[in-house]
């Protein structure tokens, strides 16, 4: 019974836990032990490979004997469907806890490796297998829509093992509430407890909270529905629900493309200190050198391992393989030529015939042990450094190229403007970066500055020889899929107003090749053809028609280190004084290579203009890692960036949170005793008046009194520090 009790008393004060309906997204991880879960539901349930593999094969990615490994590649051939090789002997596995960045030029077969794991790209030969138990966890490219769910439902819906123990408890709970008092019913509902505590269950909120917080949301936007979002917040949510899900195995394909600084920076912090494997497809420099321990780059259709190298080490890594590998090259090869010198003066001499033959051995070892072959393509491959050269600007009639005054900018007519009063004035020769915190209206400003979004009141004036050129960072994704490449390039360069009908296919190439599309990619639809390589599709037809103003926004996403680099490089040398440019971008080493003149802040519906260059402060004002929004919580462990804490200080929060997490019940509660008890009060004090002459009843009735008003002392004093603790939860 003093157990029975006991347990009654937990319960008491824990209060109890409602369950949250687990939603099932295109980005649930799964556990490859139970046939009836999903790794990635976006893919049909049969293998889209013909793998080597007898294994058993669920929703794509297919289960098998990885020698310890979470993810094991074997002897991977992989080819477009018109024959060409993608990549081929591909062997390379990822054990737990190692995080793996995957590198190499636009088109190499980065997202085709993720696809191949993930079954939506079918392998030709070989195998990829994932350990069994192993959770596999897959953000793709493209964003995501769809869900009815609010912020903080979509975010939280994958975190299913506190979900389903949530469901437990609340079952529980239902069972106690009907009367089930026993023992059994109250050992579980103990033992579900403490396992809903293992799983971070208390801090589930503060969790989710923290991850959608450093990815950018504002905390009012946790309750507004999905559908309210743009496709690049959406991206962001299945981002905050993939993480949080926190699947053993998570690939990531260029993940910090919708990402501003303070969020990649986030991001970046959350990945170093994540517990599973991760596979990282990203061309973000800063993303990769902070989050990733190793590094595999695709070249030369196969795969390059770097293990225990960080980004920068990489780097001089690789040029030191590739001298080595060539200078053992040349070596070999010297050495084979004396061998064969010696040969050819001697082999006809009959005293020095069998030192000729030995030498003829030696030689045909050294062939036979590849030693004269020269070092594989991947280690030595020299990728040609992208460039672009954009059109001298045609120069405009006076100094003011494009001009709003007093314009009140926003969608919806008759609502309230995301900006308002704004004056902006373009001169010739000006270069204008635009900053500003998340939602601040940086790209609607833009698309008022472009003329596709009208203006809800004021002005907006365009010099009459103004010619608009726009890159965005959406404008690959925009292409016809059905029309090859070169088509659209000199389609865009021709038509229009001020076209140019003279632009050859030759001069299409021209701009395509030294963008790194050469051979027969110019030909290829462009549905053929990679995220990446449909940006640089988009990027040769920004770089064919002349014009005095370019507006970028966000021109980096999608682009590789080396295409960010010739941009940056050529916007740094273009203009002079007529050509102008204004950029919305997060991208610190593009932005600082542009040579900006004039700095804009987006703050507060309105636009502060500076006439001076980017300084390291524009980026701290907006920089997460500067402020004390960390993304710290426990209910991750370490993976959450958290200050170091004691362990009597862990205890303490703890013991904290789990307070704030059943207070609103526990409050409840004890609203119920207070009321008992003032009318036990109030029954005492009238007794007490019938009983006016008995001194001995007065003085029992008095002390019980004393006794039920010091309950509700206490009462009240246990509800003022649960209100305190509550506050102290929610503001961290």
């Amino acid at each position: 019974m003093a157990i029975t009790s006991l347990l009654l008393l937990v319960f008491a004060f824990y209060g109890s836990i409602h369950p949250t309906k687990a939603f099932i997204s295109n980005l649930r991880p799964y556990t490859a032990k139970k046939a009836n879960t999903s790794p990635l539901t976006r893919l049909k349930q049969t293998p889209l490979h013909a793998s080597t593999s007898t294994a058993p094969t669920r929703l794509g990615v297919t289960i098998g004997d990885s020698k310890g490994a979470n993810l094991l590649l074997s002897d991977l051939y992989i080819s477009t469907g018109a024959g060409n090789q993608i990549l081929k002997s591909i062997n390379f596995r990822v054990d737990p806890k190692e995080r793996w960045g995957i590198v190499g030029p636009n088109g190499c077969g980065k997202s085709t490796l993720l696809g191949a794991i993930t079954g939506s790209v079918r392998i030709d030969e070989g195998d990829a297998l994932v350990a069994s138990k192993v959770r596999v966890g897959y953000l793709k490219q493209t964003a995501v829509s769809g869900s009815k769910k609010t912020v903080r439902e979509e975010a939280a819906s994958e975190m299913e093992e506190i979900n389903n123990e949530k469901g437990k408890l609340a079952k529980l709970e239902e069972l106690i509430a009907g009367g089930d008092s026993s023992e059994k019913t109250l050992n579980a509902l103990a033992k579900a407890q403490a396992r809903f505590e293992d799983l971070g269950g208390f801090t589930q909120d503060q969790d989710v909270d923290q991850v959608l917080k450093g990815l950018g949301f504002q905390p009012s936007d946790s309750d507004r529905l999905c559908s309210d979002f743009s496709g690049g917040w959406q991206m962001r949510i299945a981002l905050a629900r993939l993480l949080l899900s926190q699947p053993d195995l998570l690939l990531l394909d260029e993940p910090s493309n919708h990402l501003d600084s303070s969020a990649r920076d986030w991001l970046a912090t959350y990945l170093s200190k994540y517990q599973g494997s991760i596979l990282l497809v990203s061309h973000d420099v800063t993303l990769l050198t902070k989050s990733v321990n190793s590094i595999a780059e695709i070249s030369g259709q196969t795969l390059i391992q770097y293990v225990s190298c960080d980004y920068e080490k990489y780097l001089s890594e690789k040029e030191f393989r590739a001298r080595s590998a060539m200078a053992e090259y040349e070596r070999n090869m010297n050495e084979a030529a004396r061998l064969q010198q010696f040969v050819d003066k001697y082999g006809a001499s009959a005293t020095k015939a069998s030192s000729a033959q030995s030498r003829v051995k030696m030689i045909e070892k050294m062939r036979k042990e590849g030693k004269l072959e020269p070092p594989p393509m991947g280690v030595m491959e020299k990728r040609r450094k992208p460039s672009l050269v954009l059109p001298d600007p045609p120069k405009g009639i006076g100094e003011e190229l494009l001009v709003l005054e007093r314009a009140d900018i926003g969608y919806e007519e008759g609502g309230t403007p995301i900006l308002e009063g704004i004056d902006l004035v373009v001169n010739r020769g000006m270069k204008l970066i635009l900053r500003g915190p998340n939602g601040a209206g940086k790209s609607t400003l833009l698309a008022a500055l472009r003329g596709t979004l009208a203006l809800l009141s004021g002005k907006r004036v365009e010099n009459e020889k103004l010619r608009l050129g726009v890159f965005t960072q959406d404008l690959a994704q925009e292409l016809d899929v059905s029309a090859r490449a070169m088509d659209l390039v000199t389609d865009y360069a021709r038509e229009g107003k001020h076209g140019d009908i003279t632009i050859s296919n030759q001069d299409a190439r021209g701009v395509m090749g030294r963008l790194g599309l050469g051979d027969e990619k110019p030909l290829r639809k462009v549905g053929e053809l990679s995220g990446g390589e449909k940006a640089r599709v988009a990027l040769s037809m920004f770089a064919l028609k002349a014009s005095n103003l370019l507006l970028l926004d966000e021109p980096s996403n999608h682009l590789d280190v080396e295409c960010i680099e010739a941009l940056g490089d050529s916007l740094s040398n273009w203009g002079g004084k007529d050509g102008s440019v204004v950029v919305v971008s997060h991208d610190r080493a593009f932005c600082s290579s542009v040579g900006f003149t004039h700095v804009g802040t987006v703050i507060d519906r309105g636009l502060i203009i500076e006439e001076r260059g980017l300084e390291d402060r524009d980026w701290d004002i907006y920089d997460i890692a500067s402020t004390s929004g960390d993304g710290s919580g426990s209910g991750c462990g370490d993976m959450f960036p958290v200050a170091e804490l004691s362990v009597e200080e862990k205890a303490e929060r703890e013991r904290k949170r789990k307070l704030a997490f059943n207070a609103p019940k526990r409050i409840q509660k004890i609203e119920e005793l207070i009321e008992n008890a003032e009318v036990e009060i109030s029954e005492l004090e009238s007794r007490m008046m019938e009983f006016g002459s008995d001194v001995e009843k007065l003085m029992v009735l008095a002390e019980k009194k004393t006794k039920e008003e010091e309950n509700v002392t206490n009462l009240m004093e246990e509800w003022e520090s649960l209100e305190e603790v509550m506050a102290e939860m929610n503001a961290t």
